[in-house]
């Protein structure tokens, strides 16, 4: 019984640890402050709205499926018997979904940054590297 509880406290630590630590992206920044430092034309400004747009419409759904899976994660980890198999697997769940949206931002940073001049890619890449820097964004509610 011990070995149990000591499986499931460890394994309850993992999962806290594994989510805590999921690289997350602060949001881009509004449309005219990144055309202004980017010094954007206004048909770069349309296409990037447009590839934002996407980003929201595709990112969106994602937001609201973690949210319903990292729900159920905690309603199994606060359980009295805790199946320490299945919470290892939702939080597999829980990353997989991470790991859709980081590809959705990453898929939409190489779009934008095949619309910019050499001089605005490296103002570009200065940005996401601040974004980076800032630290997790607060969770959606």
């Amino acid at each position: 019984m011990k070995r149990i509880i000591s499986l499931i406290a460890f394994l309850t630590i993992v999962a806290t640890v594994a989510i805590a630590q999921q690289p997350r992206r602060m949001p881009p920044p509004p449309p005219r402050e990144l055309a202004a430092y980017l010094g954007l034309t206004a048909d770069q400004q349309t296409q990037i709205e447009a590839l934002h747009q996407s980003l929201r419409q595709t990112s969106e759904p994602l937001f609201e499926q973690k949210r319903a899976e990292d729900e159920k994660l905690h309603s199994m980890i606060e359980t009295p018997n805790p199946d320490p198999t299945a919470i290892g697997k939702q939080v597999l769940a829980v990353y997989a979904i991470d790991e859709q949206l980081k590809s959705a931002h990453e898929a939409t940073d190489a779009k934008i940054e095949a619309l910019l001049t050499a001089d605005q890619k490296v103002k570009f890449e200065a940005l996401k590297a601040a974004r980076h820097m800032q630290g997790p964004p607060p969770p959606p509610r």
